[in-house]
């Protein structure tokens, strides 16, 4: 939504000139005096770095995310978070490593005074965001349960920058009806109008609302509105018409740089997990039992492969529900699992082709069934190659474990959509980010 695009740039330049005008502060306390711009073009240079890794620290911590942006307490916590990550990045950088930079007072000025600026401008943006008086009279026209899933998230919700003002069922209306309520609605002042696209209703009526579009009132397609207020796709409004729609045409160069960075990271990566993995396995054929399991796997175009894992339980149960119930993780499991350390052989699978890093956590084939069945979108996630993390893992908390669950699988499957829809370099990396904050703090993923 371009409500929130312009308020997370705004951010972002705020964010930078105030670290910039902090380092300005910092000389103009540590001298008593303004500074001249060659003393102050001196010392910026080895500073700029510094500027960048707050911004990206800031990003990594959620300042960017809409969802949570306005909270004031997830926001106090996250600016406080944030600023103890950059100190720590800076103590490294400005005393530990031997780099010949500025004086180590300007630093620790600098650090007071952006944690003060910071502070105060990211409460002012937050209370500004939320005024009633920058909130826009949307109309919401749709039905169905995704329909009233965005109508309720949003209709009292002071963190977004639209107010729903009234929704409109398309149920049992008449030709013409439809362009009726959006004239009387932008009369009552109403500035947005969000039609749900994919209603056979208002595609019948849209011919007769080309007129308003040239007005100065907005109009927005309800499920990218949907996709932007919840990160995920309108699953039931989303069919193979808008997936043959969406998908980008020009894909190769993407995919392709894509499998050179797997393989690139994963040989890395295998060079530093060689010695844990070793150490692993040799107390867990102490314990008896093999040290390593291989499951089956739905991977891209649906068909199957072993993904490799050390062993955290008893035994293998290959995810049939009664040998579930015998079944539990050992102690010397639990502590590979919160470690992540079972985890570590896949990279053979990300190395052979079967996983990519990023991308849609694989299923079981028995269960993976059961959702083809019952969920006629879960087929169009085998399109690209699983991944060791997605856009789902880092945001759906509740994804089902264990036997089947359609319910809550509707969910995850509507973020894994999402991901299908706009992969991109950028998506990966924001993903790749939020899994590694997600791994340090022991939570999510």
């Amino acid at each position: 939504m371009a409500f929130d695009r312009r308020e997370t740039a705004i951010l972002l330049v705020g964010d930078f000139l105030i670290l910039v005008a902090s380092f300005w502060a910092a000389l103009f306390i540590r001298n008593l005096s303004l500074p001249s711009f060659s003393y102050f073009e001196s010392n910026l240079v080895p500073f700029f770095p510094m500027f960048l890794i707050s911004l990206a620290v800031f990003y990594v911590a959620g300042l960017y995310e809409k969802q949570t942006r306005p909270i004031r307490s997830v926001m106090g916590i996250r600016i406080l978070g944030a600023q103890a990550a950059t100190v720590l990045i800076a103590a490294v950088l400005f005393f530990t490593l031997p780099l010949t930079i500025a004086p180590k007072t300007i630093l620790v000025l600098y650090l007071i005074v952006s944690v003060a600026a910071e502070s105060v401008w990211r409460f002012y943006r937050m209370n500004r965001e939320v005024a009633e008086g920058s909130r826009e009279p949307a109309v919401l026209i749709g039905s169905g349960h995704s329909v009233l899933e965005l109508y309720d998230e949003v209709k009292g919700n002071d963190r977004y920058l639209i107010r729903f003002t009234a929704h409109h069922e398309t149920k049992d209306v008449r030709e013409g009806d439809i362009s009726n309520i959006v004239t009387s609605n932008i009369e009552a002042g109403a500035r947005v109008i969000v039609l749900d696209m994919s209603n056979p209703v208002v595609i019948r009526d849209l011919p007769r609302l080309y007129h308003l579009m040239a007005s100065k009132v907005t109009f927005i397609d309800f499920a990218s509105l949907y996709e932007e207020v919840f990160d995920r796709v309108p699953i039931e409004h989303f069919d193979a018409i808008h997936l043959l729609e969406s998908l980008p045409k020009h894909r190769a160069l993407y995919d392709s740089a894509k499998r050179l960075f797997d393989i690139a990271l994963a040989i890395v990566v295998v060079m530093v997990a060689v010695p844990f993995v070793g150490i692993a396995a040799g107390l867990l054929a102490l314990t008896g039992g093999m040290p390593f399991i291989r499951n089956e796997r739905i991977g891209r175009g649906g068909r199957t492969f072993h993904i490799i894992k050390l062993r955290s339980m008893l035994f293998n149960d290959h995810g049939d529900p009664e040998l579930q119930k015998k079944n539990r993780v050992t102690a010397l499991g639990r502590i590979l699992r919160k470690t992540r350390v079972d985890e570590l052989p896949q990279l053979w699978n990300v190395l052979v082709g079967d996983l990519s890093f990023i991308g849609p956590r694989p299923e079981l084939p028995n269960i993976a069934e059961v959702y083809e069945r019952e969920i006629p979108q879960y087929r169009m996630r085998h399109l690209i190659a699983p991944g060791l993390s997605g856009w789902a893992q880092i945001h759906d908390y509740d994804a089902p474990r264990g036997p089947a669950d359609v319910a809550r699988t509707k969910r995850k499957v509507s973020y894994d959509l999402y991901y299908l829809k706009h992969r991109s370099f950028g998506l990966d990396l924001a993903i790749a980010v939020k899994t590694l904050r997600a791994l340090i703090s022991f939570s999510g993923v």
